[in-house]
């Protein structure tokens, strides 16, 4: 008689069956149910890889079923499924040169990368060593954070398309692989820079409109997109409501401001009215000469026939300043901006709210955490006065 402590133990039913078809290659099959007169329903498959990665997928499979997830993911490349992003992101509701970024991000990055691919055969090691290769080749952390995000975007939608069986860019978040962007940190001028640059800039053309982006704080695609509409001399104030932007071919359209916001009236002085009649005579002077090739758009600064000025055009023109006064080039377009709200900023005698309000932030503490720099002597004074208020060193 035979001790049942000897008997063998069963081995665990498998969910399927698999069936060798050659070399690391199998035949999966699983029960799906019943059909019309009682036949049984099974899903096939050929598997490459070993027999114990096939019996992983059969265990997935079955997993699939039970939880009602498809069997078999549509061959998708990753070529036309970006297409298809593109087209479902495009609602209208987003703004256009925001797609057209994502486009070009799939362009010149994606697209080279996994554009073949199969989206089923996208891994975390291939999305990580597209990171590996952005960084050898010296691409700015902003890059290639911003490919990370478009990636990640578009396969949590395959995702959710029932095209991929499970997003590799977990893998990649959970290895902490996925880039991470610093804090980008305005670089402002001092005043006495920015009176250095102003004095430059008033033997340019234009020199008037760099003089407005300093006092208004506005975002260059802002004061761009300035119309005489916007202006009230009267009153004493003009309105940011738009932005201008360029479209890949070169062609001009504007778009609301970056945020609910971002939309505001800011008061002028007497001495900037003065200032803004003084432009429209030169824009009529201008217009005169044009005759029939002015363009009737009505923007507070153009070009020679009267179309929007081309960022690519001021960006070389301050950069032309900046060299003419004497100063870094890191000081770019957009340092105006910096340099008007950390000025402000460092002014007690100016509110925060009003300083936030003025360059179109959502909150205060973006103001504060963005530009909350002091300059050295501020800094001295409130040293000064804190050693004041608690009596340090007296006696």
């Amino acid at each position: 008689m035979t001790d049942s402590s000897d008997k063998k133990k069963p081995e665990p039913r498998r969910p399927g069956s698999k069936t060798k078809r050659g070399p690391n290659k199998w035949l999966l099959r699983i029960f799906r149910g019943y059909g019309g007169q009682g036949r049984r329903i099974y899903y096939s498959e050929t598997f490459h890889g070993g027999s114990r990665e096939a019996d992983d997928r059969l265990v997935e499979l079955r997993n699939n079923h039970k939880a009602g997830k498809p069997l078999k993911f549509k061959v998708k490349t990753f070529a036309d499924y970006f297409e298809q992003w593109l087209d479902d992101l495009d609602d209208g509701k987003r703004r256009e040169c925001t797609i057209e970024k994502y486009r070009e991000i799939g362009r010149y990055y994606l697209l080279p990368a996994f554009g073949k691919f199969a989206l089923t055969d996208i891994t975390d090691t291939a999305i990580t060593r597209l990171y590996r290769d952005m960084r050898k080749d010296d691409y700015a952390p902003s890059t290639i954070k911003l490919v990370h995000v478009v990636l990640s975007s578009v396969l949590k939608a395959a995702e959710g398309d029932d095209l991929l069986p499970k997003n590799p860019m977990a893998k990649v978040k959970k290895k902490k692989k996925a880039p991470t962007q610093p804090r980008p940190k305005p670089v402002a001028m001092t005043p006495d820079e920015a009176r250095r640059f102003l004095v430059a800039a008033g033997a340019t053309p234009h020199g008037f409109m760099f003089e407005l982006a300093f006092f208004l704080g506005a975002r260059p695609c802002e004061y761009l997109a300035l119309m005489w509409s916007d202006v009230d001399g009267a009153g004493k104030r003009l309105k940011i409501q738009r932005s201008l932007k360029r479209r890949a071919g070169g062609e001009w359209y504007t778009t609301p401001p970056k945020t609910d916001k971002s939309v505001r009236t800011i008061a002028i002085t007497d001495a900037l009215v003065r200032m803004l009649e003084a432009n429209r005579r030169r824009q009529l002077e201008t217009r005169l000469r044009a005759g029939a090739d002015w363009g009737y758009h009505g923007f507070v600064f153009t070009d020679e026939v009267g179309e929007p000025l081309r960022i690519d055009r001021v960006r070389a023109e301050h950069k032309a300043i900046c060299k003419a006064a004497g100063l870094p080039g890191a000081f770019m377009l957009k340092s105006s901006r910096h340099s008007c709200a950390s000025a402000l900023l460092n002014d007690p005698e100016v509110p925060i709210k009003a300083i936030s309000d003025r360059l179109g932030h959502s909150s205060i503490s973006i103001t504060a955490d963005v530009y909350g720099v002091t300059e050295d002597d501020c800094q001295r004074d409130v040293s000064e006065r804190a050693g004041r208020l608690f009596r340090i060193g007296e006696k």
